[in-house]
């Protein structure tokens, strides 16, 4: 039945507002139209200005877009990324149907221009995800286990199906969680007063952004992130970080219409930033925010680091934007530590990611 579809590359518009931009913002209702029927709601869905901004080339990334149309309703998007500096042999690629188009092969039309795209530049390895609202059972006995041995996935779930068969294997699961603001209206006082005694050589720093002074101390903990973080049997290459990555991914988020709000702690001794934490705020979806990393670098850790920046992160999100209502996150699922610091502040899971992986004959 797939001969009938015909997979089409997405043009992006230099800008929303003009005749060209017709398809893009067809494309980005798609997407949110697919998260909207894995999630039932819009917390992971994304305004258009975000995806404009992200999905463009940059010296770091590139990125490849495709659709298929049935008649003329687009029903099905794939994607290829390629990262330029660093993990110069994979690439990032995903296929989504609409659920009424299931079954017709236009997903694996999708992935295959994808890993098409993948393999003309060179790529050999391949990487994919899977999302999973809470409700499964995770200790069925034909659950899927990824290699860290933490967390599992259904086995029924159409996406995981679509992924082994596609020959891909599961490294790690990822927890998504969310912190429904109002629940916690009094903030925090007895865990900030806890962070606060255990961690006071240090001092936390809270901007909007940031400061071209601190682009040099940044881009050295942005490259730790890359290493620190716990990762399956498919491991990254450590991320080329330096003030001028960080520049540009100051004006990227601009340009897609996102804040980042930074927290970091600065060891009073030395002078030295030794950790950070960051929320992702776009501005015409202000009320949820997206927890991006968070590290403390390892000589620093037992001072409650992690959940002082936090705290004071949350701070500022909320006092910066009134109607601030939710905050989501991802943690690997063997990550024990950030996942106890999470709980502690009131996140609770709302599902899982899958993290897959496959390597090109």
């Amino acid at each position: 039945m797939s001969a009938q579809y015909r997979v089409q590359r997405l043009r992006l518009p230099d800008s929303l507002h003009g005749t060209d931009a017709t398809e893009f913002l067809e494309f980005s209702e798609l997407t949110d139209a697919v998260e909207r029927q894995i999630w039932g709601h819009e917390d992971r869905c994304s305004p258009p200005e975000f995806r404009l901004g992200v999905w463009r080339d940059t010296r770091y990334e590139l990125t490849s877009l495709f659709f298929v149309r049935d008649g003329e309703r687009m029903v099905g998007r794939g994607w290829c990324q390629l990262a330029l500096l660093e993990d110069r042999d994979r690439a990032s690629v995903r296929a989504e149907v609409l659920d009424e188009y299931a079954g017709r092969g236009i997903g694996r039309l999708l992935l295959a221009a994808a890993t098409e795209e993948a393999a003309r530049h060179g790529r050999t390895l391949l990487n994919t995800f899977t999302e999973h609202p809470v409700g499964f059972d995770a200790k069925a006995p034909d659950a899927v286990v990824p290699s860290t041995g933490s967390g599992a996935l259904p086995a029924a779930a159409r996406s995981v199906r679509f992924a082994r068969a596609a020959g891909f294997e599961l490294s790690q699961v990822e927890r998504f969680s969310e912190l429904v603001l109002a629940e916690y209206d009094g903030g925090w006082p007895a865990l900030e007063a806890a962070a606060a005694t255990a961690s006071g050589d240090y001092d936390v720093l809270v901007w909007e952004g940031v400061p071209a002074e601190h682009r040099a101390e940044m881009a050295a903990l942005l490259g730790r992130m890359s290493t620190d973080i716990p990762y399956g049997v498919d491991r990254y290459e450590a991320a080329a970080w330096d003030s001028e990555r960080v520049a540009a991914l100051e004006e990227q988020l601009a340009e897609a219409g996102t804040l980042p709000l930074y927290a970091v702690a600065r060891h009073r001794a030395s002078g030295r930033l030794v950790a950070y934490t960051a929320l992702w705020v776009r501005a015409n979806k202000p009320d949820v925010a997206d927890q991006d990393d968070t590290l403390v670098v390892a000589e620093h850790r037992g001072h409650s680091l992690g959940l002082r920046i936090k705290l004071a992160n949350l701070a500022a999100y909320r006092q910066r934007f009134p109607g601030a209502r939710k905050v989501v996150t991802f943690n690997a699922e063997e990550n024990r530590h950030m996942l106890a610091i999470n709980e502690a502040l009131g996140f609770r899971p709302a599902g899982y990611d899958g993290e897959w992986f496959r390597r090109l004959a």
